[in-house]
């Protein structure tokens, strides 16, 4: 059976420049060269790893190719492997020792590793290749920045700006510096500086505060925290979340003045945070979408959407019974919230409770009877609690709601099946077939019961067409014609 999809329910410096050829290696090979093509079209595009596996198949054919090296370092560390970075820029090094990009984007990844002296070594090579590039003294001056050496960073933030005099977070790390050497004043002055640039600046600080946070480094929050009131004193979220980080280090005086200046800024703040939440979980970040949520219910308890949008990142996350918990709570507030009942229902059923599914499913219907989703899921739940009859009306009752749609034909087609309905049941699979002629499973399904109506030949030509499809049915398609075949011989 199938199940219907829910119909609702900073700082950026030097990107990875593309090369626009290849070496003089692999255009000697046009399938190296095509490949390569194809890698950077894949890393353009986000797809690090189909541009992984395309640079490694160029460096089997050109293998002393640094670009591949380098651009492969650069989809790895996009893919959460630093240290296999490191070894492709290192290697790239090693074959094109003059490749600046190489020793710039190493040692941002030195730095990320905590490996602040080679980080350093690598951006003085970048720098002494181009002097005037403005991102990498920006770097180097981070790197100095977390080696402590706080005069450094400011010079290097200071030639930046000589180069690039609208590198707003120039301007703030280099504020910080000063205020780390005790000058307060030329301090606040270079955030005021950074903020007429970038308005968000302030946004950067609070963003990094919270990492620190989830990492939790709760000084370094509190820091951040601080850094960014420093730029902007109306950032009610980051009075608010430095207020959890104070009370979590036992600054409960602290934290309680912060909660008060933050809902003196912003009286709406939860629903600020619960519009955050929702943000990071439609991009994916369910994490970070419950956290922003939890902080909403803390400020504003009684927040129903933020509980059903909560319970639906726990149960993206595959924490089904948090999910329902939180679905539960929707519920409490509001005994007509129907979305509320249909993901709560489909988070029973991935815990295999058919009953309480079925339950919630139902009480979505009364609630609004022209869900054609709901009644084909509901349809699948009572065909699994062996009530077939209840799944054909179901699955009859969503194929009368407009638009038409494939699955419920082939569901209530595959209940037809198991009954030996023939008849019913190819009428059905053909109406799927006819609306979604994609689905390998439908013409799987029909390929069966033209053989249950002893048509072998029209049988082969379903068969066939799934497995062009799908290949991987082929199996399964060998094993059925084999058992049928078998089954007409005489006992």
């Amino acid at each position: 059976m199938k199940q219907s999809a829910t119909g609702k329910v900073f700082i950026i410096m030097l990107t990875a420049a593309f090369l626009a050829s290849a070496s003089a290696t692999m255009a000697l090979d046009p399938e190296a060269l095509d490949l390569f093509d194809h890698a950077i079209r894949k890393a353009k595009s986000g797809d690090h790893k189909g541009a992984i596996e395309d640079f490694t198949k160029v460096l089997k054919i050109a293998p002393n190719d640094s670009e591949a090296y380098y651009h492969r370092g650069l989809s790895k560390g996009k893919s959460g492997n630093p240290k296999g970075a490191i070894d492709d820029f290192t290697r790239a090094l090693e074959i094109s020792p003059k490749l600046p990009e190489a020793y710039h984007h190493r040692g941002l990844t030195k730095r990320k590793l905590g490996d602040f002296p080679g980080a350093l070594e690598d951006l003085n090579q970048t720098l002494t290749a181009n002097p005037k590039q403005a991102d990498a003294l920006y770097e180097r001056g981070l790197t100095k920045t977390a080696m402590g050496n706080y005069k450094g960073a400011m010079d290097d933030f200071t030639r930046a700006l000589e180069i690039s005099p609208k590198l707003a977070e120039a301007y703030y790390h280099r504020g910080l510096a000063k205020k780390k050497l005790g000058d307060a004043k030329n301090a606040q002055d270079d955030f005021t500086q950074a903020l007429a640039i970038n308005p968000n600046l302030a946004e950067v600080a609070y963003t990094h505060g919270l990492k620190k946070r989830s990492l939790g480094d709760l000084h370094g929050a509190v820091d951040d925290f601080t850094q960014a009131l420093a730029i902007n004193p109306n950032l009610a979220e980051a009075y608010y979340d430095r207020s959890l980080a104070k009370e979590k280090l036992g600054d409960a005086k602290g934290a309680q003045d912060d909660v008060a200046k933050a809902r003196a800024i912003s009286p709406k703040l939860a629903e600020t945070y619960e519009a955050r939440g929702v943000k990071k979980r439609t991009t994916g970040d369910y994490e970070g979408a419950i956290e922003s949520l939890t902080q909403a219910l803390a400020l504003n308890p009684k927040l129903v959407d933020t509980f059903y949008e909560r319970g639906l990142a726990k149960k993206n996350l595959g924490d089904q019974q948090g999910a329902i918990e939180d679905f539960t709570k929707a519920l409490a507030i509001n005994p007509k919230f129907v979305d509320a009942f249909y993901e709560r229902g489909m988070a029973k059923w991935e815990l295999d409770d058919v009953k309480g599914a079925l339950d919630d499913l139902t009480q979505t219907l009364k609630i609004n009877p022209n869900e054609p989703v709901v009644y084909n899921n509901r349809g699948v739940l009572r065909w699994q609690a062996g009530d077939s009859q209840g799944a054909v009306e179901d699955y009859t009752q969503a194929i009368k709601l407009n638009p038409p749609r494939a699955v419920p034909f082939y569901n209530r087609g595959i209940n037809r099946l198991s009954e030996k309905d023939y008849q019913g049941a190819l009428d059905d699979f053909s109406q799927a077939i006819k609306l979604d002629p994609k689905d390998a499973d439908f013409y799987l399904a029909r390929g069966k019961t033209y053989l249950g109506m002893k048509n072998r030949d029209a049988a082969l030509a379903d068969f066939n067409q799934a497995v062009t499809l799908r290949p991987k049915l082929n199996d399964e398609v060998l094993d059925t014609i084999r058992t049928y075949d078998q089954s007409l011989k005489p006992k």
